[in-house]
């Protein structure tokens, strides 16, 4: 069997049908053979029309018969309705009779239908057993006599429980009901016209007689098109004949065929142009995978390799190049150019493209390749620098020596830079810069040198080609240049190293002027700044001497008479006034040494003895120096100290530096405050922190209060005094152990004193260092 016939026999045993979704009866027409096909053509059409008029009739009849029957549904219905309200309105007007003998029927009767307006009919009449109407609901109804005559003439045989259709006289049929009202010797009889209950049938035939000209006028409407539709499509399938043809013909004349490669089945159809490409004389139907592939040249891209970046690129044309063997056994060239495309009914991915015969093409290129590849060696043989410019100044064709000169990059060579892009590197001689000049004179050559951005220097000669563009020869001429500028530098430089001589002797004549008269002014700053020094000192001892021996005797004398050793004084007051004194001649010995003390600092005199000892100790006698002071005004001190926290330094200095900032804390703090002091070790540091809830330090006087005789705006405002001394001491002693005093607060929130200082020192230094009392 043929793969031809075996694609036919999988057809009919349930293949694809017609991918242009034709419907069974299209698929079995499209079996029948040529003469058969044709007589069923024929005869379609009249026997569509003979079905669509058949159609019509039967849809007409059927919804006719329908609403006849909807009709009767809607009497029987109504009559049923008319039934029950009527035995139910009877029964409710009899019982209001019964419980009211005295009141007016009439009246009666209305409150009873006004009672229940969703249970009353149409018309209502109420007549006694001699005929006289006893009430009528409305007064105007239509066939208020008709119910009269009949509610009292009914015969006593006769069925009073049922149901009546009468007509109006003109007016309409009514259903009627009569009934018995024991309570009043009456009857009452009830109309309802037909025409309501068949309102809603009218509605329903109107909305079916409505859709039945719709499916009527659809169906006529669809039997025209689809005669339109036959007529157009044997239009079109003459058309696609046609098309066909100009198609196969067209393949042919251009050496390509078309591809269709069904994935899901592995089966790839050709046209015929596509046997004629590769001259095979065997035509099958479909191919397989391995019916290709070994027609396919096992260097190129496989089959799969083509289905694969095919359907990764999908929505997207694909062009791959490859080899298959002719009927003869040469090679093919084949470009391919395909898509994938999805079946609408099965889903399935096609594979469709057409191949190109590019044989003689790959032919000219390769000749091509290899006369241009002959023509770069012949280029790059050349020892200058060689380069081609198109009429678009882009760049065509250069050797190893000028891309070495300009610093261009093999891909700036291979894609063809224009100049514009390449002129930012530098250097870059544009193609043609004289060329109005040069057709102004009617030459088409120049040179010219150059110089590029490393230095070297270029003699270009450029030439004008006849289309436009331009081509150029360089030589190297760098070191002609270069002993050129040697000498024009050498005689430069002769004359610039005179001039320098010249200008140096003068120079050197004018420092040695200036060293003098600064050697002289050194010597006069020297000596006055020595007997400033010595004056200093000398002013500092005289009064150390004069200051302590009066203010000795001062405070000695103060306390016998505060002590009132040789008898009292005779009135309290005195001993106040011996306090203050004593008091005030202790503050002034202790200014007079904190400013012996910073003179000592400021001249660096001191020395520090450093020894290891717990911090516990230098906190401990801190607190017992501000003790009284803080029992006087009442403030709490806190001590948060670990007894094994140890450091390595002066133990006097490192009191004193705590003894002034408690004494500080304590100053500033208020009536009732609270103090703290603790110590901790952080890394290679000791900090010990001071702090108090006082008035706090501004912003601007933390930076000052470090300096001599500087005090905050805080202390002059309460009136607490001192001589500023203090903190500079502190924080002098502290830069001689190596440590940092910072200062933190928030005006009106307190402040904090921190002082770290390195917990081992580096090295041993003797110091000499006034002790604190």
């Amino acid at each position: 069997m043929t793969r031809a016939s075996a694609a036919n026999a999988d057809d009919c045993q349930g293949g694809p049908v017609l991918r242009d979704g034709g419907s069974i009866f299209r698929l079995a027409m499209a079996r029948l053979p040529a003469w058969p096909r044709a007589a069923a053509r024929r005869w379609l059409s009249p026997a569509a029309s003979i079905g669509v008029v058949l159609a019509i009739v039967g849809t007409t009849a059927a919804t006719l018969q329908h609403l006849r029957f909807e009709r009767d549904l809607a009497l029987q219905s109504g009559a049923r309705e008319v039934d029950i309200r009527a035995t139910i309105l009877a029964a409710r007007l009899d019982a209001a009779l019964a419980a009211a003998p005295r009141a007016s029927s009439a009246g009666v009767i209305r409150q009873v239908l006004d009672a229940h307006p969703e249970e009353r009919l149409a018309e209502a009449i109420v007549v006694d057993r001699f005929g006289q109407r006893i009430a009528i609901d409305p007064p105007e109804a239509v066939i208020a006599d008709q119910l009269a005559r009949l509610g009292w003439n009914w015969s006593d045989d006769g069925d009073r429980g049922g149901v009546h259709r009468v007509d109006a006289g003109g007016r309409g049929d009514r259903f009627t009901a009569v009934r018995e009202l024991p309570a009043a010797a009456a009857r009452v009889a009830f109309a309802s016209p037909v025409d309501l209950h068949l309102a809603a049938w009218r509605r329903a035939a109107l909305a079916t007689v409505a859709l039945l000209a719709w499916t009527l006028a659809l169906m006529a409407a669809a039997a025209l098109l689809y005669g339109v539709e036959v007529r157009c499509k044997r239009a079109r399938i003459r058309e696609e004949r046609a098309r066909r043809a100009r198609i196969d013909l067209a393949l042919n004349r251009g050496r390509c065929g078309l591809w269709t490669w069904d994935l899901r089945r592995g089966r790839i159809v050709w046209s015929p142009s596509m046997f004629d490409v590769l001259d095979l004389a065997e035509r099958p139907g479909w191919w397989t995978i391995a019916d290709l592939r070994a027609l396919m040249h096992p260097e190129d891209e496989s089959l799969e390799g083509i289905a694969r970046l095919a359907t990764e690129r999908r929505g997207e044309c694909v062009e791959v190049e490859f080899r298959m063997r002719a009927a003869d056994g040469r090679w093919v060239w084949l470009r391919k150019r395909a898509e994938v495309v999805e079946d609408e009914e099965s889903g399935g991915l096609s594979l469709v493209g057409i191949a190109f015969d590019v044989t003689e093409r790959k032919r000219e290129a390769e000749a091509s390749a290899t006369a241009d590849q002959r023509l770069r060696d012949a280029i790059e043989a050349i020892s200058e620098a060689f380069v081609l410019w198109d009429s678009g100044n882009r760049l065509v064709l250069c050797n190893s020596k000028y891309q070495g000169l300009y610093s261009l990059s093999g891909e700036a060579v291979r894609s063809g830079a224009h100049y514009g892009e390449l002129a930012a590197l530098g250097g870059l001689e544009r193609p043609g810069a004289d060329a109005a000049g040069a057709a102004a004179t009617g030459l088409r050559s120049r040179t010219y040198e150059a110089r590029l951005t490393d230095g070297r220097w270029l003699q270009v000669n450029e030439r004008r080609t006849h289309d436009g563009g331009y081509v150029s020869v360089g030589t190297d001429i760098t070191a002609l240049k270069e002993h050129e500028e040697q000498l024009i530098n050498s005689e430069r430089l002769l004359l610039a190293t005179v001039a320098q001589l010249r200008q140096s002797r003068h120079s050197l004549e004018e420092q040695a002027q200036q060293l003098a008269d600064l050697a002289e002014r050194y010597h006069e700053q020297k000596a006055r700044a020595e007997a400033a020094n010595r004056a200093k000192a000398e002013f500092l001892a005289n009064m150390s001497h004069e200051l302590r021996t009066p203010l000795n005797a001062i405070i000695g004398f103060s306390q016998l008479m505060g002590s009132q050793t040789f008898g009292p004084l005779g009135s309290e007051k005195y001993r106040d006034y011996c306090g203050h004194i004593l008091a005030s001649g202790e503050y002034l010995l202790q200014v007079v040494s904190d400013i012996l003390d910073m003179s000592r600092l400021e001249a660096g005199r001191e020395r520090l003895c450093y020894g290891r000892f717990r911090a516990e100790q230098a906190i401990s006698r801190a607190v017992q120096d501000i003790a009284p002071t803080a029992r006087e005004k009442r403030i709490a001190v806190t001590i948060d100290v670990g007894a094994d926290l140890t450091i390595e330094a002066d133990p006097a200095a490192v009191e004193r530096i705590l003894i002034t900032l408690m004494r500080n804390a304590v100053k500033f703090a208020p009536e009732g405050g609270a103090v703290e002091i603790g110590a901790q070790a952080l890394a290679e540091q000791v900090c010990f922190y001071i702090e108090d809830n006082g008035p706090g330090i501004a912003a601007e006087d933390i930076a000052r209060i470090g300096r001599p005789f500087e005090q905050g705006d805080v202390v002059m405002a309460n009136g607490m005094k001192g001589s500023g001394l203090g903190l500079a001491i502190a924080n002098s002693l502290v830069e001689l152990h190596g440590g940092t005093l910072r200062l933190g607060s928030r005006a009106g929130e307190g402040a904090v004193a921190v002082v770290a200082l390195p917990r081992v020192q580096r090295c041993t230094r003797a110091i000499a260092l006034a002790r604190v009392a």
